[in-house]
């Protein structure tokens, strides 16, 4: 029976031996193009964390979904909400999906506050991003245990899931809410 994970590491460089990644609890603070970002790592329940993370966030709220690998019958894209969204929205979207969140790799979620800057981004390598009141998200993630460390690093070679077992989750969310569709720009990969 296949492993049912998000990401995972290749011990020996070998695909036959894939195994779930976790990473430490940690957190670093990374300098971008633009402004800094926390980059955080939690070795479980991003979900929760993010859940937590809105309560510092600003509202309305806006989602971003980005379909890179779309297994369910829906097209590749960036899904945006289209319309301003309440806390207990987003969080009620988090807990119907966040194991599909968790344990596929066929996309990545943004969260944004309309009115600052905050704002957070859960990749397909199981990382989170905060953007905007860093300083705020960093006592956030340390009440949560995570150690603050100077870098992050994504093990090499590692690889992305895509779990057939959530394709009718892919097909459940794009009917969520109403989305508006745009291609995907080459940062998506």
């Amino acid at each position: 029976m296949r492993r049912i994970f998000k990401f995972g590491w290749l011990p020996e460089n070998d695909y036959a031996q894939e195994q779930p990644y976790e990473y430490p609890d940690i957190f670093a603070v990374e300098k971008t193009s633009g402004p800094e970002r926390l980059v955080i790592a939690p070795s479980g329940q991003q979900v929760a964390l993010i859940s937590d993370f809105l309560e510092i966030m600003q509202e309305p709220l806006g989602v971003l979904y980005v379909l890179t690998v779309p297994r369910g019958g829906a097209t590749e894209g960036r899904y945006q909400s289209a319309n301003a969204l309440a806390k207990d929205d987003v969080r009620a979207f988090l807990k119907k999906f966040g194991k599909f969140f968790e344990n596929d790799g066929r996309h990545h979620l943004w969260i944004v506050s309309m009115p600052s800057s905050d704002m957070l981004v859960f990749d397909n390598h199981n990382l989170i991003y905060a953007y905007g009141s860093l300083s705020v998200f960093e006592v956030l993630a340390e009440h949560r245990g995570l150690k603050k460390v100077d870098r992050v690093r994504v093990p090499a070679p590692h690889c992305h899931k895509y779990n057939e077992v959530f394709d009718q989750d892919e097909q459940h969310l794009l009917s969520y809410w109403d989305w508006k569709r745009f291609p995907l720009t080459d940062a998506d990969d």
